[in-house]
């Protein structure tokens, strides 16, 4: 029952991941060619209209483009907010809560609430294993030094104690 959705989120987190890494490789020349034709740009226009004129004509330029970019931004972000809420409104019809508050309002409370849980068992189990199984490694080094320190404080433990039991 929540695999379709820990899916979406990983799915969204990939994407993501790989969208923000090939931008950042792309940003670094494209602010390099950038900076060489704002310097080009600028010497032709200090040239041809006077230093006052040309950085003025640059300046404007800019809030054009500024302008431009704010009002994409906001258009953009309107629609995204509207898909977002149509994106909601689907998972909270097929939440887990809705099926819970479905069940609970059913003639046979009891069998639909044993028929939701087993469907929902599987599904739940084998996402609680995945994310396990790929958090593990990250981890591995905080439980070997976990080990370590408890191990360590019982030596001392046992050191002070001179190996006496309580």
């Amino acid at each position: 029952m929540f695999e379709p959705i820990l899916k979406r989120v990983e799915n969204a987190l990939g994407a993501t991941v790989t969208r923000v890494s090939g931008n950042a490789m792309a940003a670094i020349p494209l602010l390099v060619a950038f900076g060489f034709a704002l310097a080009a740009a600028t010497y032709w226009a200090n040239d041809e209209l006077g230093p006052l004129y040309g950085n003025l004509a640059i300046a404007g330029a800019f809030l054009v483009v500024a302008l431009i970019a704010f009002t994409y931004a906001r258009r953009r972000e309107a629609v995204q907010q509207a898909r977002a809420s149509a994106e909601l409104a689907a998972l909270t019809e097929a939440s887990p809560m809705t099926a819970i508050s479905r069940a609970l309002q059913s003639s046979n409370v009891s069998q639909a609430l044993y028929d939701l849980a087993k469907n929902a068992a599987p599904g739940a189990a084998k996402s609680a294993a995945r994310a396990a199984i790929r958090e593990a490694p990250r981890n591995l080094p905080l439980l070997i030094g976990a080990g370590l320190g408890l191990m360590a404080a019982s030596r001392l433990v046992n050191a002070w104690t001179n190996g006496r039991r309580h």
